[in-house]
């Protein structure tokens, strides 16, 4: 028998303990890599940024105290306890059900209403995305976006359904793994998901070509009891491209740390490196410089 789902307004803290091991390794003897420690780092990140701005450093510190405490209450096991340099770690990896807790204890905490979708705005657009996605028009950046979403969460199936030049079609799906974890809180847990998700298309054009936001409307939803998320994401024309910049700065730079590695053997990898992106970083500067003079025009 099928087992009933409640509405989105019951969370998964309804739960008293956590039914699935929260990272390291299941109980197939698998390496837990549900969700990259990136997606922890920035919820706790935000929320501590959130509280410092609102309440202050000390209630900061009182708020990371106390999301540790609260998810360890709900850990079992004394040896899965964590604590905040382990969260905020982006190369640890956890459960979905974990980072659902995580995420609506976030929620609790901040009492912003829109916090998963904040989330999304504020820090799921990391700078090494916005980097490398520079170089890209907006619609090329669309049809990639299942790659990098794979990078960051696994088992939830991103499709893209259509690109024009201002709008794209994109679709999630869950796989029975996921719904396994979220259980009868499917919806709930999915709202968190989705409504990041949504924060993060909207942030590409400002972030990426210093345009206005995107607007998302939602086409199907798993929250209102449909079997995906289908949104429809619209942005605004892109004028001038500077493409070509990034890629000389590229080549410029791997010219650059071929040179030193060769007139200066004895400089560490780091340094060569280091040389390396300067070439690249001038390239971005002046592609922001430029970007910024035509979003003024």
């Amino acid at each position: 028998m099928a087992e009933e789902l409640l509405p989105s307004t019951q969370t998964i803290l309804e739960r008293p303990y956590m039914k699935f091991v929260p990272f390291g390794v299941d109980e197939r003897g698998e390496r837990i890599k549900d969700v990259s420690g990136m997606i922890v780092h920035d919820n706790v990140e935000y929320l501590e940024e959130w509280v410092t701005r609102t309440k202050g450093a000390d209630a900061a510190v009182r708020a990371m105290d106390d999301l540790c405490r609260l998810l360890n209450d709900r850990i079992r096991d004394p040896s899965y306890h964590v604590t905040l340099d382990q969260l905020k770690n982006v190369w640890n990896s956890y459960s979905y059900e974990f980072t659902s807790y995580l995420r609506e204890f976030c929620r609790e905490q901040s009492r912003d209403p829109d916090f998963y979708m904040n989330v999304g705005r504020e820090k799921h657009i990391s700078p090494l995305i916005q980097t490398l996605g520079r170089p890209f028009s907006l619609a090329q950046i669309h049809r990639m976006f299942p790659y990098f979403a794979r990078k960051y969460a696994k088992d939830l199936e991103y499709s893209v359904l259509e690109v024009t030049d201002t709008s794209a079609v994109l679709r999630m799906n869950l796989t029975a793994r996921v719904f396994e974890q979220f259980g009868p809180y499917r919806k709930a847990c999915t709202a968190q998901i989705c409504e990041s998700t949504k924060g993060r298309f909207a942030m590409v054009p400002p972030r990426l070509h210093l345009l206005p936001e995107s607007r998302v409307v939602d086409r199907a939803c798993i929250v209102k009891g449909d079997d995906y998320c289908e949104w429809e994401v619209r942005w605004e024309r892109q004028a001038r491209r500077y493409s070509a910049w990034p890629l000389w700065g590229m080549g410029a730079g791997l010219a650059t740390a071929g040179l030193m590695r060769l007139a200066y053997p004895s400089m560490s990898l780091g340094e060569v490196i280091l040389a390396g992106l300067i070439p690249i970083s001038v390239a971005g500067m002046l592609i922001n410089r430029h970007l910024r003079q035509e979003s003024q025009q």
